[in-house]
């Protein structure tokens, strides 16, 4: 199921969807992809056969995302409620990472993500974190950790598989957010990151750029789920090809009419927050963000200028940090 959604959305984004700068290039993955290419040349090729006569079961509607009701002033109302921990959001649990480096205090969101909350606040009142390390830092962009092997590409979520995204128009990647790293959509386990990037929007040009990301994430992420909801009752490579085809051509058609003007009014508070805090627009409905940091933003600073000046083969950071970083132990107060 995991590679056919796979597929999906790499042609998806590789048709539709313009480079969305360095810092994007590797961030979408906290663990790593191995095959994404050769899947996707497998299904470029099998998606070129003739569907036209192969019976497609009925594609899902797409459904709206939790907040999606919202209007712009109740939006910018409930995200600073849920940001400032006031109103109906005072009290919220508090997860404390106490690090080589010093400590952040993390206000969670468990309304808005209960499984992301659950396993992280599961997995430090058990002690998983303990010891650990931040094996990924990048200087204005984040800092990544909660693996147990220490390279990207290990850990587990609570549930004993990963588990699904949970995405709202209520949370961003501002910076402070702490966020669920994975390597693509319902791929959730126990890495994360925290958004450390102090300057997210630095002019007006760059307003309709991330716009672009943040809509097309949204959309894409839709079509997945409405792929998910169906897929038990796709038994052949022809009906895959033809639902494809279709949920496709439909990402392409609204990518191409751009960014509707309903959703780009009701960002303009997201947008505005962005320009405030700093932080990773191209990441949202890519990354579940389950979490602000209230205490320590100074200490994530420091963490993220760690970075070493190693680089992958093309040319992009790796974020090994100069020297171990380790998460001594995460608490939790409810």
């Amino acid at each position: 199921m995991k590679r056919w959604i796979s597929i999906l959305l790499a042609l998806a984004l590789a048709a539709g969807i313009s480079a969305c700068g360095t810092q994007g290039a590797d961030s979408s993955s906290g663990a790593g992809s191995e095959g994404e290419s050769s899947s996707s040349s497998e299904a470029e090729s099998s998606s070129s056969d003739s569907a036209s006569d192969v019976e497609v079961p009925e594609i899902p509607a797409e459904k709206p995302l939790p907040g999606d009701e919202l209007s712009a002033a109740e939006l910018a109302e409930q995200i600073d409620a849920l940001y400032n921990g006031t109103g109906d959001y005072a009290g919220l649990p508090v997860l404390t990472l106490e690090t080589s480096e010093g400590t952040i205090k993390i206000r969670l969101f468990p309304e808005q993500a209960p499984k992301a909350v659950e396993n992280i606040v599961t997995h430090a009142k058990e002690g998983y974190y303990d010891g650990l390390t931040f094996h990924r830092v990048i200087k204005d962009f984040m800092i990544q950790g909660g693996d147990p092997e220490g390279t990207g590409a290990g850990g587990e979520s609570i549930f004993g598989e990963p588990f699904e995204d949970e995405f709202t128009d209520l949370l961003h990647n501002f910076r402070g957010s702490l966020s669920m790293a994975n390597a693509g959509y319902t791929t959730n386990g126990s890495q994360f990151f925290i958004v450390q990037n102090p300057s997210a929007i630095k002019s007006d040009e760059e307003v309709d750029q991330f716009l672009t990301m943040m809509y097309q994430n949204r959309i894409v992420y839709q079509a997945s789920m409405r792929l998910d909801a169906m897929i038990d009752q796709i038994t052949t490579q022809e009906q895959f090809n033809a639902v494809y085809e279709q949920l496709n051509n439909e990402l392409l058609a609204k990518m191409n009419e751009g960014v509707p003007d309903d959703y780009r009014e009701r960002m303009k508070p997201v947008i505005e927050k962005y320009r405030e805090l700093g932080g990773t627009p191209h990441l949202d409905y890519m990354h579940t963000v389950f979490g602000f940091v209230t205490e320590g933003m100074d200490v994530v600073d420091k963490i993220a200028a760690l970075q070493s000046d190693e680089v992958d083969e093309g040319g992009n950071p790796t974020g090994k940090p100069t020297k171990e970083i380790k998460i001594v132990k995460a608490t939790v107060a409810e």
